[in-house]
């Protein structure tokens, strides 16, 4: 799968667009009435088998739980546009950790330009497959947080001045 200027997780969130907005409705709906059944699955045995050679030693790959299968299916083809971009990646851990899928990868490279582009594919991964309570969470926290900064209760980041020892 080739990129554009606008990175793969873009392009994965075009081509399952339907299916990631359906996720997000199934999972709403799975938070209203919990113990009722919906389309998703245990990823993580199709991942661990598909990936388990990528996984580092120490490492234990992955701890994704019961997610949707469209999660599923934008991770696998995550994890091949990685494997073309960087032949020797290794998966450290890819696991949800407060309503969000994390992806930690090494990716065993010396250029930092492809490093970078790396990080900040995962960090959009990372937003994009987030629970929408997840979701009403950041954007409560942001906007609790503009609301202070406006009233000068916060100190701005860059004008923090660490005490001299």
């Amino acid at each position: 799968m080739k990129t554009k200027k606008s990175g793969i997780v873009e392009e994965l969130k075009a081509k399952h667009k339907k299916r990631l907005a359906q996720a997000q409705q199934e999972l709403k709906k799975r938070r209203a009435t919990p113990g009722t059944q919906f389309d998703s699955y245990i990823s993580d045995v199709m991942l661990f088998s598909k990936w388990a050679y990528r996984v580092g030693k120490g490492w234990y790959g992955f701890s994704l739980g019961d997610v949707p299968r469209v999660w599923t299916d934008v991770l696998d083809e995550f994890l091949c546009w990685l494997e073309s971009q960087c032949p020797d990646f290794e998966i450290q851990q890819i696991k949800m950790k407060i309503g969000s899928v994390r992806v930690y990868v090494d990716p065993k490279t010396n250029d930092k330009a492809l490093i970078e582009a790396v990080r900040a594919e995962c960090w959009k991964l990372t937003c994009l497959l987030r629970t929408p309570q997840n979701l009403k969470n950041v954007k409560a926290s942001r906007r609790a947080y503009e609301a202070r900064k406006k009233q000068k209760k916060l100190p701005d980041p860059n004008e923090l001045r660490l005490p001299r020892f």
